[in-house]
């Protein structure tokens, strides 16, 4: 190669990496900027893999040749052509995980999370209406609002957590997956010489583990507790730990292994494992890079699953199934569609654009039967991307937003999904042999990677990765291990983008009812999807939430009658509809339409109870913020005299921890300290720890709300407490954070 050669296929390779950066730099202090930056990482490190790393194992081999017509050699808008349509196929390829392979994970991992919840609750004497009653956990925003706030916060101590043990679980299963494979007699052969069962099935092996891992997360997140105590964090923290602890000399003893085979076999097994191993990383950035913006929807699954089981009683005998056809009547019509947009678009434009398509294909195997010129290659590049928005994204988006709609009307996520995905399923069943099927169960399968090429189209030789593949069959064992992710995925996308088309515009809001001078009922409301019907209004027991907009104009306001200006003034706090109705049925009617007036000029919201539970009222005492080393920060009285001194709790508090961790040699942190009939709450930040003093049994709502208040209180002071030096005048104001945060309604 010379040196300009060197040069310019160093430039042509990294100017469309250049292209895909330079929108962060305009966004990158929005939130759209935050949500790129996951997308282009990604994206980046997926090019790594599958477009960079094969070069490393193929630099003993010769490129091959894109050939070109003598009348294209200097053709510079062919060669443009090619490197668009090249980047285009790997974007393509990468939006393939969040789109169709990630919700797999996503959806199935909240059903787990519920096997896990079922174990604990095995503990107790019987599994009954009083034991189910008593779940409590956390979810006060919608799913957009979580995602924002995830995102705008910018922690990635999870991801790195997450990632670190997919990375020591790995070597384990690969290790596992070749002794199947030669027990069945399926050995995987060169990555860059033949067929592969082995390397299409890692991303199966990483599906399921992920599932698995994150179904742990799922605990964590929902802060899912009995009885007031939360058993999820636990249940996460000890299996991690026993992972880890078993995991890293069995991944370590792995590698070993595969060396010793390799050097007492003569074979090459160990780059093959480097290159598995390489992809596996690659798949777990892309999951954890995502993981904040599925993570809400599964949350929702998981909590209306454990609702469903609370209140399955209520459930059943309330279920309205008079609207049950919609599902059917929409599932046919999108069907239909689907078949109209293939007949009409799909196949008339894929017959112009791919004139020859077998040839496209065999020319893009890694060992093609003959030659490969350069516009077969850049028909495979596009055959990819047409592929992934004809067939993966316009389905999926179809399908989504259509069970959306149907749910508008069915009026019930259950009845509208067990209605409409049957219908797609039997109709692309019965139609399979004659159109590409809405709902595919049998997806040609391929291993897709880069092998090193060059062409002069450009009239020098320009050195890239074209895109070449594996047919990636599965056998026997890893055939039958497989099915449950190849005949379910395509469901399980639907699901999962049907939620976030349907849940993205929602708001949530939370209000705490008392039900009597011992226990408080915590609803959690989502935005109506439209006004209420009056029949609804009028129901007796209506349990809707009234709030007024946030960001109202006041120019909205001036010219508006009294009696509109006092619902406004008296919805500054949210207040549940039946609350506000008059007892005149005149009166009635006339609030109604008057509510409806406000409504359709987006002045308030009327916001629908999703799910709900019952926690047991405590007496506040006292809080106290600590320092890490004992010095107390900040203190707060629930009660008009001080019970106790600021100094010697937090000196008290403080030496029963170290001397706890210091005895008992646990890593884990003390949570609470029991004392007859008061009880001591523990929350850590990073360089504080909050101590709520209660008279009773705890509660998994004050914990949460502990938890709140010490990471908005470090977050306010994080330069200040970063290196304190022990002045308290930065906190006086902080009891109206206090007042907001603990106000029980």
């Amino acid at each position: 190669m010379s040196t300009i050669e060197i040069i310019s296929t160093i430039l042509l390779n990294v100017i469309p990496v250049i292209v895909l950066v330079i929108p962060y730099f305009i966004l990158r202090k929005k939130l759209i900027g935050k949500f790129y930056f996951r997308i282009m990482l990604g994206i980046m490190v997926f090019y790594l893999i599958y477009w960079v790393l094969p070069i490393i194992f193929q630099l003993n081999t010769t490129p091959i040749e894109l050939q070109i017509q003598p009348s294209d050699q200097g053709n510079i808008a062919f060669g443009i052509g090619y490197i668009i349509a090249h980047f285009g196929s790997l974007i393509a390829l990468f939006a393939s995980y969040p789109l169709v392979t990630l919700p797999f994970i996503f959806f199935v991992a909240p059903f787990i999370s519920l096997i896990f919840v079922w174990r604990r609750l095995r503990k107790e004497k019987k599994i009954n209406e009083s034991v189910l009653s008593s779940l409590t956990y956390e979810i006060t925003k919608g799913p957009y609002q979580k995602v924002r706030t995830a995102l705008e916060k910018g922690d990635w101590s999870r991801e790195k957590e997450i990632l670190k043990l997919l990375i020591v679980l790995f070597p384990i299963s690969l290790y596992l997956l070749q002794v199947i494979l030669k027990i069945s007699g399926l050995e995987s052969v060169s990555i860059t010489t033949g067929e592969t069962a082995l390397g299409w099935f890692i991303e199966i092996l990483f599906v399921y583990l992920a599932t698995f891992i994150f179904s742990l997360e799922l605990l964590f997140s929902s802060q899912i507790a009995l009885k007031g105590r939360a058993f999820g964090e636990s249940v996460r923290n000890q299996t991690y730990k026993s992972l880890y602890t078993v995991g890293i000399p069995i991944s370590l003893l792995s590698v070993v292994l595969f060396v010793v085979e390799d050097i007492i076999e003569g074979s090459s097994s160990l780059p093959l494992f480097l290159y598995f191993f390489a992809y596996f990383i690659m798949a777990s950035i892309i999951f954890v890079l995502f993981l904040k913006i599925f993570e809400p929807i599964s949350l929702l699954i998981f909590i209306k699953i454990i609702d469903w089981w609370k209140n399955r009683v209520i459930r059943k005998k309330s279920l309205q199934t008079k609207n049950f056809y919609y599902g059917i009547v929409f599932g046919c019509l999108t069907f239909f569609i689907w078949f109209a947009i293939n007949y009409i678009a799909f196949n008339p434009l894929y017959g112009i654009i791919f004139q020859n398509p077998d040839s496209i294909i065999q020319s893009s195997n890694f060992v093609p039967p003959s030659g490969v010129n350069l516009a077969q290659s850049l028909g495979f590049d596009v055959m990819i991307i047409f592929n992934f928005v004809a067939l993966t994204l316009i389905s999926l988006l179809l399908s989504a937003i259509a069970l959306r709609y149907c749910l508008k009307y069915v009026r019930n996520i259950l009845l509208g999904v067990i209605t409409f995905i049957p219908t797609v399923v039997i109709l692309s069943l019965l139609l399979l042999n004659f159109m590409v099927p809405l709902v595919n169960f049998a997806p040609e399968t391929y291993w897709i990677t880069g092998q090193s090429s060059y062409t002069s189209v450009f009239g020098f030789h320009f050195f890239t990765m074209r895109t070449a593949s594996f047919t990636a069959g599965l056998e026997g064992v890893l055939y039958i291990l497989a099915i449950p992710y190849v005949s379910t995925q395509y469901i399980f996308n639907i699901i999962i983008w049907t939620l976030i088309i349907y849940y993205y515009k929602k708001d949530f809001n939370a209000k705490n009812i008392k039900l009597d001078e011992r226990h408080f009922e915590k609803i959690i409301f989502s935005s109506a999807p439209e006004f209420l019907t009056y029949e609804q209004y009028a129901e007796k027991k209506n349990r809707y939430l009234l709030v007024r907009k946030e960001q109202l104009e006041s120019s909205l306001i001036t010219g508006e009658r009294e009696e509109v200006k006092k619902i406004i003034t008296s919805l500054e706090e949210s207040k549940l509809l039946e609350d506000l109705i008059p007892a005149d049925e005149k009166e009635k009617e006339r609030f109604y339409f008057t509510l409806k007036y406000l409504y359709n000029n987006n002045i308030i919201d009327i916001l629908k109870p999703e799910f709900s539970y019952i926690f047991d009222r405590v007496e506040k005492q006292g809080l106290y913020i600590i320092y890490d080393d004992g010095r107390g920060v900040f203190d707060y009285s629930f009660v008009q005299e001080v019970i106790q001194d600021p100094g010697l709790v937090a000196g008290m508090v403080s030496a029963i921890t170290s001397f706890i961790k210091e005895t008992t040699r646990s890593q884990d942190l003390l949570k609470t300290i029991d004392h007859g009939d008061i009880t001591i709450i523990l929350e850590y930040g990073k360089r504080i720890f909050g101590a709520l003093f209660i008279r009773g049994n705890q509660t998994a709502e004050l914990r949460n709300k502990l938890r709140i208040f010490v990471e908005r209180f470090e977050e306010k002071y994080k330069s200040v407490l970063e290196d304190w030096s022990g002045a308290l005048v930065h906190f006086k104001e902080d009891h109206l954070l206090v007042e907001d945060i603990f106000k029980e309604a």
